[in-house]
């Protein structure tokens, strides 16, 4: 496997994200400053429903890239070139799809939102833009699971983190040059335009630097379109369903309880985005491996990677148990965390969330396309009946508790089962590690109580924030050492990259 592009993968998913929530940090209190706030409220509105016609778009991005990473493997060029052009003649289609989705939405949001939005500055203008820089965003979806599907992951991680960076100046310029809400949709216009540009031109040079043909074939694209039929319905469905917890919320709940679980929810969101984005990571080294036939380094990379996953998923639970109620208080004021069985809920569901898309990411990787789509129909079909039912019922818990049973049963357990029956989730190994974590984890748990009982004690009560940071480094310090005392490979993969780290710099000292 290419380390290097593995590297650059993970450069990617977690820049993306990191570099996003930096923007959301910088911008949002300029957005409050320079843009009319009922102008604002009725963009963040509007903005959700024209999101409505990315559902148009199948899934191309994902499973191009899983097929050219497995033809790159195979070393199957003129099956990758059609690919390409079966991909290239899909992404054209369904940005002509989703632009004419968007022109359609543009002229019942009035209706929809029950407003009319020719009465607020530049708004209409924006919406306009925003549907051309959706659908230019889709095309940049094909074009990055081209380049990562050939293992060319570079270009995608570098004009992705660049283009944030473009998005972030362009949109404080434009604010500042009184553009108001115009500015957020030029300043996405142009990222997703650079993007396009960018990753088009590294294409490019790739294909010419491999001798590698770009081939339409109207009978390829017909057997390449047929994958959609369970990705697209997929895609709908969840992406219908993803949203669905809000709107029986407001159906039944109150509006100031449906604030106070937004922003209880929201930093578990933050993170879990974060964290999923290794398994995302991983998926083109998976597949190229996958064309190559190589079982071996497919077991070990996810069973060695899965055992690092799961110990950042405990440790940032159990940091949230002790801390949460702090956290909340420390970034919105008293009187606003939920309460422990809501909160509590929460954690279970970014715990066993985490996992099952860990290995459902593996199972699509191996190209188990259609049996991942057709699960996540069924998840999406039943979430969406049992969230009305109990939610009616039970109000926020009873939401919760649908959602924490869905990721255990199809999440958790199904795709973790199906991993195995394909063949590459190894028993022995993950006996192994439940073994480890039977050991470091009630440790771990029992040390992030007592951390916490100790600093509840002994610093005042309004100090949140020196409580917090106290609490999670001498928390993460006892968490590695217990790690490192019972994970022996882990250890000693440990100290010989901090050897040959030491080696390098004896040696280019002694050069010098």
């Amino acid at each position: 496997m290419n380390s290097k592009t593995l590297r650059w993968n993970f450069i990617f998913q977690y820049g993306y994200v990191i570099t996003n929530i930096i923007n959301s940090v910088i911008l949002l209190p300029l957005y409050l400053k320079w843009i009319d706030s009922s102008t604002l409220g009725l963009w963040l509105a509007t903005g959700n429903i024209l999101a409505w016609m990315t559902l148009v778009d199948p899934g191309i991005g994902d499973v191009i890239q899983q097929k050219i990473a497995q033809l790159r493997g195979e070393n199957d060029n003129s099956e990758i070139g059609r690919t390409i052009g079966s991909g290239v003649l899909a992404s054209i289609g369904t940005l002509t799809i989703a632009i004419a989705a968007g022109i359609i939405f543009y002229f019942l949001i009035g209706k929809i939102i029950d407003k009319d939005v020719s009465k607020y500055a530049g708004l209409q203008l924006a919406l306009l833009i925003s549907i051309v820089a959706t659908g230019l965003s889709l095309v940049s979806f094909s074009l990055s699971g081209i380049n990562q599907g050939i293992q060319n992951s570079a270009p995608v991680a570098i004009s992705s983190l660049t283009g944030n960076f473009l998005f972030l100046i362009t949109n404080v310029c434009l604010l500042y040059m009184g553009f108001g809400v115009i500015s957020i949709a030029l300043s996405n216009l142009i990222r997703a335009f650079y993007i396009n540009v960018f990753n088009y031109f590294a294409l490019r040079s790739t294909l010419k630097k491999e001798n590698l043909l770009v081939i339409y074939s109207k009978s390829h694209f017909k057997k390449f379109i047929k994958i959609f039929s369970f990705t697209s319905a997929s895609r709908i469905i969840g992406g219908f369903a993803a949203s669905m917890d809000m709107i029986v919320l407001a159906r039944f709940v109150s509006p100031s309880l449906i604030t106070l679980f937004e922003i209880n929810k929201r930093p578990i969101q933050m993170i879990q985005s974060l964290v999923g984005r290794h398994s995302v990571a991983l998926m083109p080294t998976i597949s190229h491996a996958k064309g190559k036939n190589d079982n071996f380094a497919i077991k070990n990379l996810i069973n060695t990677q899965f055992k690092y996953y799961v110990y950042v998923i405990f440790f940032i639970a159990i940091c949230f148990i002790v801390n949460y109620n702090s956290l909340i208080t420390a970034w919105t004021g008293e009187g606003k965390y939920a309460g422990n069985q809501i909160v509590f809920i929460l954690i279970a569901n970014f715990f066993f969330f985490l996992i099952g898309y860990f290995m459902a990411n593996m199972g699509y990787a191996l190209g188990d396309i259609k049996m991942n789509s057709f699960i996540n129909i069924l998840k999406g079909v039943i979430s969406g009946i049992l969230f009305y039912v109990f939610t009616k019922i039970y109000g926020i818990v009873g939401l919760l508790i649908v959602m924490l049973t869905v990721n255990i049963c199809i999440d958790f357990i199904f795709f973790s089962y199906r991993l195995y029956k394909l063949g590459y989730l190894d028993l022995s190994s993950t006996l192994h590690s439940l073994g480890l974590w039977a050991k470091v984890f009630p440790l771990a748990a029992a040390a992030g109580l007592g951390f916490n009982y100790l600093f509840n004690t002994i610093i005042p009560s309004q100090m949140l924030i020196s409580k917090i940071l106290l609490n999670g480094s001498c928390f993460f310090l006892f968490y590695g050492m217990l790690i490192l005392i019972f994970d022996q490979p882990l250890k000693k993969e440990i100290w010989n990259i901090l050897s040959n780290l030491n080696f390098k710099n004896r040696t280019q000292l002694n050069k010098q």
